[in-house]
């Protein structure tokens, strides 16, 4: 026992003789060994990969109004699934009855005042005529001007008439596209014409968007360049390609913020969806460019 104790006391010792030869102590060592694994680490990232955060995402699809008018009647409520094509609200047709109402007036208007106007033409265009030799004077009438001039202006209002039709048709607003619902106006709500009462998005992401460090040069990023997903793994393995990347530095969505709740800032990077994966729609994603992209 005593044996064992000399021997571990002897190669303490020569191990402090080491370390006084290399001016140097355990901590320093250790503190040396991670700081050189951390360079290589890192020299290795830049030649290797770069890699960000990101987000799934979707565009959803706005349905405006075409007309004026306000909501009589809701199919649908925030959250639920509709096919495309499903009744999402009814406008009401009370403003287009109205106008409608107006243009048949001004049409019955209008057919009265031509048979008014053709009547005093041929009556005023009789005194004309030679009583003598009840031949028409060499004047041209104008009877067919006064004519296409009433034939136009009806015209006009024929047109109204049938958009008018068209809009009364249009009042049920119908998904122009299968998703969930993520807003929808409610009943007795006014609604001005382009004015978007519902909006629909997919059920699952159709894009990826990436924010790579505010001092990447955007010339650099190449449209077409393959993309991967590394976290989370069964997120997919399929390698996705740039669309597009924006113009701007922008803030990128709060799921991305850090451990601080720091809002982040970085240049957004669009990025397709593999095919066969299905993202959810703000999914937290890791993806990495290579670095030859960036």
């Amino acid at each position: 026992m005593a044996n064992l104790r000399d021997s571990w006391q002897s190669t303490h010792r020569m191990v402090d003789r080491v370390f006084d030869g290399l001016r140097a102590r355990p901590v320093g060592i250790l503190v040396f060994a991670c700081s050189v694994l951390l360079l290589v680490y890192l020299q290795l990232g830049v030649q290797g990969t770069i890699r960000v955060d990101a987000v799934a995402m979707a565009v959803g699809v706005d349905h405006p109004a075409r007309i004026s008018s306000f909501v009589v009647k809701t199919y649908v409520e925030p959250g639920d699934p509709v096919d495309a094509g499903a009744p999402l609200l009814d406008l009401s047709p009370h403003f287009i009855d109205r106008e409608l109402a107006r243009v048949d007036a001004e049409v019955e208007k209008l057919l009265r005042e031509s048979k008014l106007a053709q009547a005093r033409l041929v009556v005023e265009e009789q005194r004309w005529l030679d009583p003598d030799m009840r031949l028409r004077p060499a004047g041209p009438s104008l009877e067919r001007p006064t004519e296409a001039l009433y034939a136009e202006e009806l015209a006009v209002l024929q047109v109204r008439r049938s958009q008018l039709l068209e809009d009364r048709e249009a009042l049920t607003i119908s998904a122009a596209r299968a998703g969930r619902v993520v807003s929808i106006a409610t009943a007795g709500v006014s609604v001005a014409p382009g004015t978007s009462v519902a909006l629909i998005a997919p059920e699952f992401a159709d894009q990826i968007v990436a924010y790579v460090p505010a001092e990447t040069k955007p010339a650099v990023i190449a449209i077409g360049a393959p993309v991967q997903i590394s976290r989370p793994a069964f997120a997919c393995d399929r390698t996705g390609t740039v669309l597009r990347r924006g113009a701007v530095v922008e803030e990128a969505p709060g799921q991305l913020r850090n451990v601080f709740r720091f809002p982040v800032h970085g240049m957004p990077v669009y990025i397709s969806i593999p095919e066969g994966c299905s993202l959810g729609i703000g999914q937290v994603l890791t993806v990495e460019f290579p670095r030859a992209v960036l």
